[in-house]
């Protein structure tokens, strides 16, 4: 087929070309005489010579953009005209998908036709080849036009993950305080004791909501997270209304806020190809790390005896706040 070179306005590359028609060989019923037609086959095969066109018309890129050209249907049909001419029709459909690390993923379809008009009774290979050439150039052209309009919002053709903490809310209201506004006091616990082996007890929490978009070819995530106490469900006792006590809760509370920016720490490295992906991960990491928070919580009671040993105390108060400063 005769090289034609197309002007690209947008980068990406054509990795293969597919033909998903059911007869593969055969593009039509074309006139070889006044009562014969004969079936039409491309030389090498249909995508072999598309394959051809292709990388002679497009400039290679090395782009990310890796796609798959797949023939939904091409077809000629001739037909003879009352005065003895040949009418012809050439339909192309195809269809553009994006290759991608886990999946492959439909972008869009083009259709195109063209028609011509011959008053020889056979026409030569050569001309068939030329005119199906262009047919295939317009929908490149189409694609590139397509890809300009919609390559930095849509999802597929991300270049990859931008992940945007915001910062955690500031809210404090009758029965939640939020772990950056103040100090705990014991103002805060106002819930009734329910186990009388202990003095006081803490119920600290984080959560998370996340919004997704795609701006500029990447996926945005933003992310806020909420560290928390609820004051209806921490509770002491007139024996345990001292400072020491309270420095005990308050480490628990400072666990939790560890237990967060590591969380975010993870959050910040994943990198996804769609948002349903990226949004697991996020939910996993969150599950994975409510999990270490609990451990933590309990490693912590466990070994300071609930606050009274003293000396594991005060190591697990250095540690946390080391962790703390290392993790910021």
């Amino acid at each position: 087929m005769n090289p034609i070179k197309v002007k690209l306005n947008s980068t990406f590359d054509i990795k293969n070309v597919k033909d998903s028609r059911y007869e593969k060989e055969n593009i039509g019923r074309i006139i070889v005489s006044s009562t014969e037609k004969e079936t039409l086959v491309l030389k090498g095969g249909v995508e072999s010579a598309v394959k051809k066109i292709l990388l002679q018309a497009i400039p290679l890129s090395n782009s990310l953009i890796a796609i798959s050209y797949n023939i939904l249907d091409f077809k000629i049909t001739e037909n003879r005209l009352a005065n003895g001419s040949i009418s012809g029709q050439i339909s192309l459909k195809v269809g553009f998908e994006r290759l991608g690390k886990r999946d492959t993923v439909s972008l869009v379809e083009t259709a195109i036709s063209t028609t011509y008009l011959r008053s020889d009774d056979k026409m030569e290979m050569s001309k068939y080849e030329s005119l199906v050439t262009p047919l295939f150039i317009k929908s490149i052209d189409f694609f590139d036009k397509w890809l300009i309009l919609n390559g930095g919002k849509h999802e597929a053709l991300i270049h990859g993950v931008k992940i945007v903490f915001l910062p955690e809310t500031d809210v404090i209201d009758e029965d939640t305080v939020c772990y950056d506004t103040k100090k705990l006091t014991w103002d805060d616990f106002k819930g009734k004791p329910t186990n009388s082996h202990y003095g006081a007890a803490i119920f600290s929490n984080f959560a998370y909501g996340a919004n997704f978009r795609v701006v500029d070819g990447y996926i945005e995530a933003k992310i806020q997270t909420k560290t928390y106490m609820i004051r209806g469900m921490s509770w002491v006792t007139s024996a345990a209304h001292d400072t020491y006590s309270l420095a005990h809760e308050q480490l628990h509370f400072d666990i939790t806020k560890l237990v967060v920016e590591r969380f975010k720490k993870k959050v910040s490295l994943l990198d996804a190809d769609l948002i349903i992906d990226l949004n697991s991960m996020i939910q996993y990491e969150y599950l994975e790390s409510y999990r270490e928070m609990n451990q933590l919580q309990r490693q912590y009671d466990d070994e300071t005896n609930h606050s009274v040993n003293r000396p594991m105390q005060a190591e697990w108060e250095s540690k946390v706040k080391k962790w703390l400063k290392d993790i910021s």
